[in-house]
């Protein structure tokens, strides 16, 4: 298929003003932004602070600003870190003339409470585990004697129940990342 003069000059404008310019654009914003906003992920500054430190600044920060924030959540942080994201978030929206504050509202009140689903059932599951290790050892599975050729077959179960937990810990985390990274995803495509 030819392509038209209308598409090659797209493209070749693309070339030139297109995607390099801005990832580069967009990577020298964010080493601005990051010392900007270090005081608020060291908690030495709040929401609020970061609003002030943003507000004079054009919709492109504002942008890598929030996008940063969204990246910077995951299942490893506490509910309270997870807030204080949103209200960073919420408050750099509100700056924005696009904005959609109850959106991002919604969403990060399911990462929080996607974050605690995680934990209290991570709690859950390392119990199990410890009580099967407890149990394989509690039926006289010595590992000396194991590693001396005794009782091969106990052994060989236990090995088999190890790697199922692990396998099991493993498909819990996994299910666990895919449905935050989803939520993150869908709210960096909100982003503009």
């Amino acid at each position: 298929m030819m392509k038209s003069a209308y598409e090659i000059a797209m493209e070749r404008a693309d070339e030139v003003y297109g995607t390099n310019n801005k990832d580069h654009n967009s990577l020298e914003i964010r080493e601005e932004l990051k010392e900007i906003m270090a005081p608020f992920f060291k908690e030495e500054m709040d929401a609020e602070g970061l609003w002030h430190e943003l507000e004079d600044k054009e919709q492109a920060y504002l942008k890598e600003a929030q996008l940063m924030l969204i990246e910077s959540i995951g299942l490893r942080n506490s509910s309270e870190q997870i807030k204080r994201r949103k209200e960073a978030v919420v408050a750099v929206e509100s700056l924005k003339e696009s904005g959609n504050t109850s959106f991002f509202e919604k969403q990060f009140t399911q990462a929080q409470s996607l974050q605690q689903q995680y934990q209290t059932q991570k709690k859950q599951l390392d119990e199990q585990v410890k009580q099967h290790l407890e149990q394989a050892q509690g039926q006289g599975q010595n590992p000396l004697a194991a590693a001396q050729g005794g009782n091969d077959g106990q052994n060989g179960m236990n090995a088999q129940m190890r790697q199922q937990l692990a396998q099991k810990v493993s498909e819990f985390q996994e299910g666990y990342n895919k449905r935050f990274n989803k939520l993150i995803d869908k709210m960096k495509a909100e982003i503009e």
